[in-house]
């Protein structure tokens, strides 16, 4: 070997031989570390945990504080202690994290949107129902008083008579027009049905 080449060879041989101590040192420093401060006792490590938290349906909103974090089925972190389930025609679901922690399925409870009313149960059909009787009887009503009154003026002739039963008349065919009004949006609205 040349003069150079031993330069070279010798420094090798030392910067290889710093950088094992060196190595060396740092992996007996660690071990001491770890030994000392019990770092492989498993409940004084604090690392995250992420369990999976599913859902059926899947695809359910998951949310924590109001705030949108994902849909099922997503990995939940530790730091999420409560957490709200949310899917349309479906009830809301509130779970905790120690819930979750046990790896089962969340069942969520579903629920008919709005069912329609049969017609004979809604609102309209029951006020039309009860305007039709109303108009009905007062109609019934005004026509039998202007009626009698009539019979009274034919056997009494009294002048003063007439304009009662024009008056009477007049309340029965405004109430008869009402009563055939409503009578026709009933028959609309159950037909529109």
């Amino acid at each position: 070997m040349n003069l150079p080449g031993r330069h070279l060879f010798i420094l090798g041989i030392i910067f290889g031989s710093l950088w094992i101590n060196n190595f060396a040192h740092t992996a007996e420093s660690t071990l001491f570390l770890i030994k000392n401060l019990n770092i492989l006792e498993l409940d004084t490590i604090k690392i995250p945990e992420e369990v999976l938290l599913n859902s059926w349906p899947q695809d359910a909103n998951v949310f924590y504080n109001d705030s949108l974090i994902g849909s099922t089925p997503l990995f939940i972190r530790n730091s999420f202690r409560n957490i709200t389930l949310k899917k349309t025609s479906y009830d809301d679901l509130d779970i905790s994290f120690e819930e979750i922690r046990n790896r089962k399925i969340f069942y969520m409870n579903y629920h008919a949107p709005g069912e329609e009313k049969n017609f004979f149960e809604t609102d309209i059909f029951k006020i039309l129902t009860a305007g039709i009787i109303v108009l009905g009887a007062t109609t019934a009503y005004f026509k039998l008083e202007a009626d009698a009154k009539y019979e009274e003026y034919q056997y009494s002739g009294n002048s003063e008579l007439l304009d009662d039963i024009r008056k009477y008349d007049l309340i029965s065919a405004i109430t008869f027009t009402a009563l055939q009004i409503n009578f026709g949006l009933l028959l609309y609205f159950f037909l529109s049905e």
